[in-house]
């Protein structure tokens, strides 16, 4: 979807086939896409908050810090696309997503193997995302490009479901909330989805909305932003079940350190408010 151009941009005409619903520019020269830019923060402050709460577990390895760390990288990359939107930026930010989730399938994939078979494992994953990230670059193609990263994102989530039932006790507190958080993360990512596509529906309708609305009512309606912010707790929320469920940590720090909105549904046990 094409949106005015400032004749006055600080990063001149678009040259990324990507652009959104947001109209360009009309905050400030620096910014081609305001809210889009701004709303990629969640991303990052999810990302550290998680790495803040990782030395309270036993013993952070690197496996743990790298999907935090590549959720900054989200973050930043695509940050930069909706600022300039340019064609490096978009395909920085197309390929930062294969590089969050490549490290947590790696991650789901190898619980309890050898160090060969993880190794072997990397291999293959680590082939297939430099493969991937040639194709997308040399061609632009983007649908390889979405049934990868679909694919990747559907295994993490059934892998995650399969470690719940395999790791934890069948009617525990730890099962039944860890449920809750899956549940929660996979519809919050959908609805993100979902805002994501009537975006570039119905766009025409949303502007005059936005219009009508004027600003700062209008930022409720730039959709995209709100595909950042969903997908942004959803990312994070898997990430955190997953750290919890293979790490070996306790239940109580997973109660204690889960940022809002996923504190609201899990239950303050004593010993998680004596850590806190």
């Amino acid at each position: 979807m094409n949106s005015p151009i400032s004749t006055n941009s600080f990063w001149g005409p678009p040259t990324s086939h990507a652009n959104f619903c947001e109209e360009d520019y009309t905050m400030t020269r620096y910014i081609a896409e305001f809210i889009n830019t701004l709303t990629n923060l969640t991303y990052i402050l999810y990302a550290l908050h998680g790495l803040r709460h990782l030395p309270h577990h036993p013993s952070p390895s690197l496996a743990r810090l790298v999907p935090y760390y590549g959720l900054i990288g989200v973050g930043l990359c695509s940050a930069g696309f909706h600022m300039s939107l340019k064609y490096h930026t978009q395909m920085m930010d197309d390929l930062s997503m294969l590089l969050t989730t490549t490290p947590l399938l790696h991650r789901v994939l190898t619980v309890n193997t050898s160090a060969r078979t993880s190794s072997r494992v990397a291999l293959v994953l680590g082939a297939a995302l430099l493969s991937l990230a040639a194709v997308h670059i040399a061609t632009d193609e983007l649908v390889l490009h979405a049934v990868s990263f679909v694919g990747s994102v559907t295994a993490i989530g059934v892998r995650t479901m399969q470690l719940i039932q395999q790791r934890t006790v069948r009617g525990s507190v730890a099962r039944t909330e860890l449920w809750r958080l899956v549940r929660f993360g996979a519809v919050i990512f959908n609805v993100g989805y979902a805002v994501w596509l009537v975006d570039g529906w119905v766009c025409q309708v949303l502007r005059r909305w936005r219009a009508a609305v004027g600003v700062p009512w209008a930022f409720g309606l730039e959709l995209h932003g709100w595909w950042h912010i969903f997908t942004g707790v959803g990312a994070y929320t898997f990430i955190a079940v997953i750290d919890y469920l293979v790490s070996g940590a306790e239940h109580t720090d997973l109660q204690r350190s889960v940022a809002w909105p996923l504190s609201l549904l899990v239950s303050k046990t004593p010993e998680a408010k004596a850590k806190e």
